[in-house]
């Protein structure tokens, strides 16, 4: 019954767009849209214990259901600044969108959560391509390509553990994570590894781990900012989880080089890596926002990798805070970008002044993004930092330190460039003060005015 009850939105949605008239529908079908997320909020909080497993779950459905409120919410301003947009077209793939997420986060079984993992790829892409321009065409399509090729390394990998379990008899049960970690001695240990590379980095690619990130920044850009939001802010997360499921449900040794821990702080100390440093020379904003997602991703593979309670903890709390700070912080700069008619941030100068309200919010949130205290993203990332000193794994802590400094100092550096118009005007301002203070101290000295 609560399984109904969480796809009633989508569905709603969906039926909307594809019977609503020319006129009534987009109003109606955007206010269904936020009513309906705003509904399972709250009844999820309430209704979880008789349907999902483990609380977590049920906070990633209720954030789920969160962000997608805030992006239907956002879908309403965004229809009206595109007036080319086919409502329709946009909310019916907007709804099977979101159904493929909360199928994502409710499934405790591997292989739903790949075809919902894949059907979010055609759903998200097909999204992509609203902006009706050539560069998200492009975009889009090396979006479907590259998860396509990640995707099928996944399933071959999911169907050599279907075959291992097949003499279990568990039926069509047989890839649910409980009964994998039941009988997952009974699968070869060599078949176990090449399942879990396989499947790591197949769906890692979705994560956008590196060195399967290529697609994310030109996806992520282009597509309309809710849709960014949702991508950014709850799908990657998502897959992520799904990978940390199968890890925790079919263990390798931990001597074993290319185990599930091992292959996650490998991918995810080179995403923070990469990440961070790609953050020092951005110029797009959504490009920004989205490179920062590749380094928070490495963040939460790295605590997932781990593998101790408080590291894990620490990843799904970096989860939560990354999925509401980003998705905000896309709807933002989608406003911005439509302000200022553009996505380059040296022309996005003095919204301190021009645009205090959206100032303000941008501001809390690339404070928030960069990790400062007392905002939510340091907690969990200096609870992660501590999981690695207890793990002595020295070499990841002293990466990830390093590259939490240089995101910091790279996206204060973007945040004072949009505020006040750069740190040069700053210096110049600063400069033309101290020469008239100087002029009028020769003022006032009698002296008159002289070069």
């Amino acid at each position: 019954m609560e399984v109904i009850l969480y796809g009633l939105g989508p569905l709603v949605v969906l039926l909307l767009a594809l019977l609503g008239n020319r006129y009534a529908a987009p109003r109606l079908r955007q206010m269904v849209a936020v009513w309906v997320s705003v509904v399972l909020v709250g009844t999820a909080a309430w209704s979880f214990p008789g349907v999902m497993q483990g609380h977590w779950t049920a906070i990633l459905v209720v954030l789920t259901n969160l962000v997608a409120a805030t992006s239907a919410w956002d879908s309403v301003w965004w229809g009206q600044e595109h007036p080319n947009m086919q409502p329709r077209r946009y909310y019916l793939w907007w709804a099977l969108f979101w159904a493929s997420l909360i199928t994502i986060a409710l499934t405790h079984d591997l292989a739903i959560a790949w075809l919902a993992i894949e059907f979010s790829t055609l759903a998200s892409g097909a999204l992509i391509v609203e902006m009706g321009n050539r560069r998200a065409l492009e975009a889009a399509w090396k979006y479907i390509v590259i998860a396509s090729v990640g995707l099928a390394m996944g399933i071959i990998g999911i169907l050599f553990v279907y075959g291992s379990l097949r003499s279990e008899g568990l039926g069509w049960q047989t890839l649910d994570y409980a009964n994998i970690k039941l009988h997952y001695q009974t699968i070869a240990p060599i078949v176990r590894e090449v399942a879990t590379i396989l499947i790591v980095c197949g769906i890692g690619t979705k994560v956008g781990l590196v060195p399967f990130h290529t697609w994310l920044p030109d996806a992520h850009s282009e597509a309309p900012s809710p849709v960014s939001g949702l991508l950014s802010g709850i799908l990657l997360g998502l897959c992520l989880v799904t990978i940390d499921r199968f890890v925790g449900a079919a263990p390798l040794p931990t001597a074993t080089l290319f185990s599930g821990p091992h292959l996650l702080l490998i991918f995810g100390t080179l995403s923070v890596l990469v990440g961070t440093l790609a953050l020092l020379v951005q110029r797009d904003i959504k490009r920004l926002l989205a490179y920062s997602s590749i380094e928070q991703m490495g963040i939460m593979a790295i605590g997932f990798g781990i593998g101790t309670p408080w590291a894990q903890g620490a990843a799904l709390l970096q989860l939560v805070f990354h999925a509401v700070i980003k998705s905000t912080l896309f709807y933002i700069g989608g406003h911005l970008s439509v302000v200022y008619d553009t996505k380059r941030m040296d022309k996005i100068t003095d919204i301190l002044h021009l645009h205090r309200t959206l100032a303000l919010v941008w501001t809390v949130g690339i404070l928030a993004l960069a990790g400062l205290p007392p905002l939510g993203l340091a907690y969990s990332e200096w609870m992660i930092l501590q999981a690695l000193w207890e793990s002595h794994l020295i070499a990841v802590l002293f990466v990830l330190s390093a590259s939490l400094v240089l995101a910091f100092a790279a996206l204060l550096y973007h945040l004072l460039r949009g505020l006040w118009g750069g740190l040069e005007v700053v210096v110049s301002q600063s400069t033309a003060t101290f020469e008239a203070t100087r002029r009028l101290d020769k003022i006032s000295d009698g002296g008159g005015v002289h070069p």
